[in-house]
């Protein structure tokens, strides 16, 4: 195994494997794996702890792949318990094979699988672990339509070198700009949640696990820069989630009627509840606590998008599930910006 892979992480399902290291590399003789790998095909749970506890190499990463690749195919029904075993081979094989990204999707697999083994999440940590970095980044949430708009925001932010992010899918044309990414989501309305789900853990992932994040749309204007720097440095500080709150039961349910690509959608009234006051979308903060605890709870429970067509809410709610609370703001006028955009919500 390279230098920098996941260390000391323990197994903790099923109750037999709870003695075996995860990550150490014994050489496995190649001859052994065949009818092993029988074995457990014909009663996976009978052997279950033999297949955790092969060593993956190298010289048998290759067979491993096929043998889990294979018994999915061919079971219809995998207990969970299974499931994620499966998955972390794959992440061990990858390893062997020095194929990071692929190892990164197999972990993060795992963890879904089987959402409470804080050992899997471990292991995720020791991939992503870097120096900290203890700065401030803003993502532009745009698309390659409103480009222009996004290229404008930037430009300001140039203006006052506030670090930044375009962020826009990836199934259109990429914007033409250093700092513009795309990540794995559509560039379409109903697509929205995950995109700035996925730049959440892109970030977290690959700038920096300590990093806060001043989310804004591509419709607003600084006016304040003075006044931007002052409420991020003092957000940071405490660390908090924060923005304008939403927090009337009223909102229309049916703002993103005619503006998503499934044309059922476009007919298909919102219907999650309310659960906490939220930060109103088109600008607020995480700090690097409660980033971290959307991109776990998000990996750990994907469901938690299921139904969702607003980000905004999204984020209020996963970190309700976390258990962070909203420091409110009262507008979005305190971080130096204004906008023309309208909202959604029904003033009462």
């Amino acid at each position: 195994m390279q230098d920098g892979a996941p260390h000391a992480a323990r197994c903790v399902e099923p109750a037999a494997c709870s003695s075996l290291d995860l990550h150490v590399i014994v050489p496995v003789p190649r001859a052994t794996l065949y009818p092993l790998f029988f074995r457990i095909a014909v009663d996976i749970r009978r052997h279950l702890f033999e297949l955790f506890e092969i060593e993956v190499n190298s010289r048998n990463a290759i067979e491993m792949i096929a043998f889990c690749n294979g018994f999915e195919q061919d079971h219809p029904y995998i207990p969970s318990d299974v499931k994620w075993v499966l998955d972390y081979k794959r992440f061990q094989a990858e390893i062997a094979r020095g194929n990071a990204a692929a190892a990164l999707a197999h972990i993060k697999t795992a963890i879904a699988v089987a959402p409470y083994h804080e050992d899997l999440q471990k292991v995720y940590r020791q991939m992503i672990k870097k120096t900290p970095g203890n700065t401030t980044l803003a993502l532009i949430i745009s698309c390659k339509r409103y480009e222009a708009n996004a290229l404008s925001v930037a430009a300001q932010l140039d203006q006052v070198q506030f670090p930044y992010l375009i962020i826009t899918g990836n199934d259109t044309a990429p914007i033409a700009h250093p700092s513009a990414i795309q990540v794995d989501a559509p560039d379409n309305y109903e697509g929205l949640p995950l995109k700035v789900t996925a730049a959440f853990r892109w970030v977290y992932e690959n700038v920096d696990s300590q990093v806060g994040i001043l989310k804004m749309d591509d419709d607003h204007t600084l006016v304040d820069p003075a006044k931007m720097l002052a409420t991020v440095d003092r957000l940071k500080r405490d660390d908090a989630y924060a923005g304008f709150p939403i927090a009337t039961l009223e909102h229309d349910r049916c703002w993103h009627w005619n503006k998503c690509r499934d044309p059922a959608l476009n007919r298909t009234v919102y219907g999650r509840p309310f659960v906490q006051p939220w930060a109103r979308g088109g600008i607020y903060y995480l700090g690097a606590g409660p980033l971290e605890k959307f991109v776990f709870a998000t990996m750990r429970f994907p469901g938690l998008l299921a139904g969702e067509f607003y980000e905004d809410k999204l984020v209020g709610d996963v970190l309700a599930f976390e258990k962070v609370t909203l420091h409110p703001l009262h507008s979005e006028a305190e971080f130096g910006v204004s906008t023309d955009a309208q909202h959604r919500f029904i003033e009462s």
